[in-house]
């Protein structure tokens, strides 16, 4: 579908609060996005979804279980199954993915998160919260992930093995002058001074007590 063409939303509920907020917020929206109707999850849903042709199902978890094959109906007819969901256990989303959902929102999430949401299952792609995405990209490739890093622990890793050494000194001797440290670390009161003024471009900070606060935290002392 080009972006120009409204998605088609329909929801497979009883939930009228669910149906109503649905409607509600797609009306109210900006983006092309068009209600088309909704339908109880029981026998009926699966020729209401074929007459209404919607682009994205919405639906909750219990669906899944009611109409278990109705994923695979709707994978084959390249409509999107977007799960409004009640819980954020990773193993219970991660099972509704596997059954065929294509995205899951958890439903105190920002409408704006929804919208989006619903933008992107329209489009063939998944939508998953980003714990949920690890999760499972961790399993395919056979082996935890590397940690995220800090923007803090990428500024640190800018410095050099000299840089850190007057980190330190400075952390156990955070009153000491320039020409003391320079004393300490055998070099002159103006490398000292020279050190620093690099050290705190690198790592975005202003002054000793702020360098000292962070060395503590970061244990760079």
């Amino acid at each position: 579908m080009n972006s120009t063409t409204p998605i088609r939303v329909f929801a497979a509920t009883h939930n009228q609060v669910t149906i109503w907020g649905l409607k509600a917020l797609l009306e109210s929206s900006a983006r092309p996005m068009q209600w088309v109707g909704s339908h109880p999850v029981d026998s009926g849903l699966l020729t209401e979804i074929q007459r209404r042709k919607p682009n994205i199902v919405i639906s909750d978890a219990g669906m899944i279980g009611k109409a278990f094959d109705l994923p695979a109906q709707l994978v084959a007819q390249d409509i999107g199954l977007l799960i409004l969901s009640a819980t954020r256990d990773l193993t219970e989303l991660e099972t509704l993915i596997r059954a065929g959902a294509r995205g899951v929102v958890h439903m105190g999430e920002p409408v704006g998160t929804l919208l989006g949401a619903i933008e992107q299952v329209a489009k063939s792609c998944f939508w998953l919260p980003h714990e949920l995405s690890d999760r499972m990209l961790c399993k395919a490739i056979g082996g935890p992930l590397a940690p995220k890093v800090s923007p803090e622990e990428l500024r640190i890793g800018q410095l050099t093995a000299r840089e850190r050494h007057i980190i330190s000194a400075l952390a156990r001797n955070p009153e000491a002058k320039a020409f003391t440290l320079g004393t300490l670390l055998e070099i002159s009161e103006c490398t000292v001074r020279n050190h620093l003024s690099m050290i705190y471009r690198k790592l975005e900070i202003r002054g000793r007590a702020a360098l000292v606060m962070f060395a503590n935290r970061h244990h760079l002392a």
